[in-house]
């Protein structure tokens, strides 16, 4: 059965309009379980929707009505205590690797907002570090263009604060800036104290961001998956670290 004629089936149950039955069926029908969801995640959802204080352990007790009609079904991943609930359209092994994927996304999230570098980021690109939280795992075309446009803004925020601004200048443009492809290569030959503003290695690494960037924001027949943005973050956490150490 497919994930509308469940939300179907599921507004179609009889329930106390004010039980926790009901509270589940509004989410059900919002869609809220059309991915992985766990107990500690689920009892967040009802505090900050309906304003109930609910224990994990009370999910289970509410969620078995639709777990008999067959609407829901539980996921437990190998060495967790809690469940995690889903639509039964959805299979678990398709499930589990939904479950998977968030969790590396988390994982990546973590080490881009790690305390040090956001630290740094903060003062210059706080709008941007916020919309790339909210996107980050979401929406893979924001994502993408977000992560280069920091790039792009950071070194020309670094050069700008170290003197060299002028080396980014677009020559045919007076007052513009040059393309990030040449800004990459100019940071990777450019020295501060014999240390060039990005590691050559890194440099070269970063072209793929760059390339998923171009697309998002000038390709109308394609969008950027997070799939494909996870194997890139590595190297431009290393760019944003690396240009950072010279704010």
């Amino acid at each position: 059965m497919s994930g509308k004629s469940l939300k179907e089936k599921a507004r179609g149950l009889s329930v106390a309009p004010k039980s926790g039955y009901a509270l589940l069926q509004r989410l059900i029908l919002d869609g809220c379980f059309d991915r992985p969801v766990s107990s500690k995640d689920l009892v967040l959802r009802i505090k900050e929707k309906f304003g109930k204080r609910w224990e994990t352990s009370r999910v289970q007790t509410y969620m078995t009505k639709f777990m008999a009609a067959d609407i829901i079904h539980a996921v437990k991943p190998r060495g967790e205590n809690q469940n995690v609930w889903i639509l039964t359209s959805v299979s678990r092994d398709r499930a589990l690797n939904m479950i998977g994927k968030t969790r590396r996304v988390r994982e990546i999230e973590d080490q881009l907002f790690s305390d040090s570098l956001l630290k740094r980021l903060k003062r210059d690109f706080g709008r941007e570090l916020d919309e790339l939280h909210g996107n980050f795992g979401k929406n893979g075309s924001c994502t993408a263009f977000l992560l280069r446009k920091i790039l792009e803004k950071l070194i020309i925020v670094v050069f700008a604060k170290n003197g060299r601004e002028r080396l980014l200048e677009d020559k045919n443009r007076p007052g513009g800036w040059t393309g990030l492809k040449d800004m990459i290569e100019i940071a990777a030959r450019e020295k501060l104290h014999g240390v060039p503003f990005l590691v050559p290695k890194t440099a070269n690494e970063i072209k793929g961001i760059k390339f998923l960037g171009d697309t998002a924001a000038h390709n109308p027949l394609v969008g950027v998956e997070t799939s494909t943005i996870l194997p890139q973050m590595p190297y431009i956490i290393t760019a944003y670290e690396e240009l950072a150490k010279r704010l």
